[in-house]
């Protein structure tokens, strides 16, 4: 199909142009193969068969690394990340799973907000756990779906007819990969069109 665009193309076509078309290519593509990662993943954790490779890592440091690396992609809009803890937050865990958890909730923020909005993101320490909260103002979750918002293939209505788009994995995925941690998940909004915010805690690692 990408090969199809590119031929329908006019000759006259400015650089400008086939940049944007290319750049959209390539998101796409991201796109379908996350998805398709995301997927393999779950069916992995489900069965069991997903080893996780697990070492000391600075989960603040890697939540804020994203959020600098999210915020460059996303010029529409701003993601505001706050660290309200005095100590590094070093969970023993599988640092490329983290990154997985923190990618999927903000691309889930990003996805649900319009255009210009805000996103916050917190990183704190709370009774023995690393806590991650998303914040966005997007179209918000009805009360009564909150309870199967992270359900695999779950959407939640946006109150005008449509869902909020997306096929319901990738916050499946991560309350799977925050389980295999020794960790949880919540969801909370105010209700439809009055944004949403996710929440993650992972146990912090005790040295002997």
């Amino acid at each position: 199909m990408n090969a199809c665009l590119l031929q329908r193309l006019p000759a006259s076509a400015e650089p400008s142009q086939l940049q944007g078309i290319a750049q959209a290519m390539q998101r796409a593509i991201e796109s379908q193969k996350r998805l398709i990662d995301d997927l393999l993943d779950f069916s992995r954790l489900r069965t069991g068969k997903l080893a996780l490779r697990r070492a000391e890592v600075d989960f603040g440091a890697l939540a804020l690394d994203l959020v600098a690396a999210f915020g460059a992609r996303w010029p529409s809009g701003r993601l505001r990340a706050q660290m309200q803890a005095a100590d590094p937050l070093i969970c023993h865990a599988d640092p490329v799973r983290l990154e997985q958890v923190v990618g999927n909730l903000l691309d889930n923020a990003m996805k649900f907000s319009p255009a210009g909005a805000e996103v916050q993101v917190r990183l704190s320490s709370e009774d023995g756990f690393a806590r991650l909260a998303v914040a966005d103002t997007g179209c918000g979750i009805a009360r009564e779906f909150l309870p199967h918002v992270f359900g695999m293939f779950c959407q939640a209505g946006t109150g005008e007819g449509g869902s909020r788009g997306g096929l319901g994995i990738g916050l499946a995925l991560v309350h799977s990969l925050a389980v295999a941690h020794g960790g949880f998940v919540k969801a909370t909004s105010a209700g439809l069109g009055r944004g949403a915010e996710f929440n993650v805690w992972l146990p912090l690692h005790r040295r002997a």
